[in-house]
């Protein structure tokens, strides 16, 4: 792998750059803040979701900054979702957003839609996988939430599943997958569950998955924000960040991460900032680079095992990110992500690029903090098209994946670090 030096040379550059990025006008994108405004949180029955269709890059970044609840995003359509207030939606449209109401019923019914595992439920699959299976599963208690912490919810632990052949001794490439950690993304739970399940019952039978757990080590976090994703078991469909409301309505954690929180460091239009220091805002940083106990869990693995690769899995748009979310130009590495890429989901239709060449700005966030911070293969991922798929859906996407998990393993050994 190159130097250190060499990223922070690229980010100087890209920091140069940055205004100028190819079919974004700097006049448009460095627009007076506020333009769309992050209001008090209103009441549910305030909100509407709509579709958007933007006809340049200005709008979306526009509207991805400015701190509405954007989601599904789709860069080839040109579309994306958002659950806004009315005020929120004319303010769209007057950036030249295109505004289509549309109905997503899966979202208005409370609890989990049948099929899927509870919290309880998971941790009770995850503590039979370690008793079923000593020789290949470790089970941890990683950390507390926010609400175990300040006392409210005794029993709320975030669990790593190590999985590796226990007897084949010496340093394993490791691969880390880290899911849940938007509570509404229900997907990403049960696929890092299955890929579990198929890790350590297939073991001994299937020659490529023996192979991989003989030679590689795979770290399993499958629910991060267990605080958030209790709240959408009780009924809060909408709910995405955690539960820390000291300021606001909690903390997204996918913006928490010490990694140019907040742009820190960067010369990026102060309009990017709007979403992050909002507390209302569905994308708000916390207080602090990484304020959050979830957050440090996490960054934690980082320092406990020597992590070769990860990927945090979200939901939804069937999207493949490599670092830096802030920026176009690309990493010294660039070539070896794309090579992963191609040879896993690029085969399912899945986008791949930086988060800023997909769609929009990013910074904190899970994926650019394993590579600025600890050289490791850091991705992210959007999977799905939905936040509350059909438990007959999650099975199917699990299918078409699985080669590409495994892909993802086997590649855990070839990156250098």
């Amino acid at each position: 792998m190159k130097k250190y030096a060499q990223r922070i040379a690229m980010l100087v550059l890209a920091s140069a750059t940055l205004a100028a990025c190819q079919n974004v006008n700097p006049q448009l994108i460095r627009q007076a803040p506020g333009q769309i405004r992050s209001q008090s949180t209103p009441q549910a029955s305030n909100f509407q979701v709509v579709e958007l269709r933007w006809q340049n890059r200005a709008q979306v970044l526009e509207a991805a900054t400015s701190g509405i609840d954007l989601f599904g995003a789709n860069a080839r359509s040109q579309t994306a979702r958002a659950r806004v207030t009315p005020a929120q939606a004319q303010q769209l449209q007057q950036i030249g957003m295109q505004i289509q109401p549309v109905v997503e019923p899966q979202m208005e019914r409370g609890g989990l839609p049948s099929g899927y595992m509870t919290y309880a439920e998971m941790t009770a699959k995850l503590q039979g996988m370690a008793k079923q299976y000593p020789h290949l599963v470790t089970l941890e208690d990683v950390g507390d939430t926010h609400l175990k912490k300040s006392g409210s919810a005794p029993t709320h632990e975030i669990w790593a599943i190590t999985i590796t052949n226990r007897k084949a001794l010496g340093r394993k490439p490791s691969l880390m997958l880290t899911a849940g950690v938007h509570a509404r993304e229900l997907a990403p739970v049960e696929l890092v569950m299955k890929l579990a399940d198929e890790l350590t019952s297939q073991y001994g039978k299937d020659p490529e998955i023996t192979k991989l757990m003989d030679t590689r080590e795979v770290i399993l976090l499958p629910m991060v924000n267990v605080d958030g994703r209790v709240e959408v078991e009780k009924g809060d469909s909408w709910k995405r960040k955690n539960m820390n409301t000291s300021r606001g309505d909690g903390v997204d954690l996918n913006r928490n991460f010490d990694t140019h929180w907040n742009y820190s460091g960067l010369d990026v239009p102060s309009s990017w900032l709007r979403q992050l220091t909002s507390p209302n805002s569905q994308t708000y940083s916390g207080t602090a680079p990484a304020s959050e106990v979830e957050t440090q869990a996490v960054q934690n693995m980082y320092s406990r095992k020597k992590i070769n690769m990860s990927v945090d899995i979200h939901a939804y748009g069937d999207m493949f990110f490599w670092p830096l979310g802030f920026q176009e130009a690309p990493i010294p590495e660039v070539d070896m992500y794309k090579n992963i890429y191609q040879n896993t989901f690029a085969k399912l239709g899945f986008q791949g690029g930086t988060s800023l060449q997909l769609l929009y700005p990013t910074s904190g966030t899970t994926d650019d903090y394993g590579y600025d911070k600890h050289h490791a293969f850091s991705m992210g991922m959007e999977v799905g098209n939905s936040f509350r798929p059909s438990y007959g859906e999650v099975e199917n996407m699990w299918k078409k994946q699985r080669s590409a998990w495994l892909g993802m393993i086997h590649f855990s050994g070839t990156t250098p670090n």
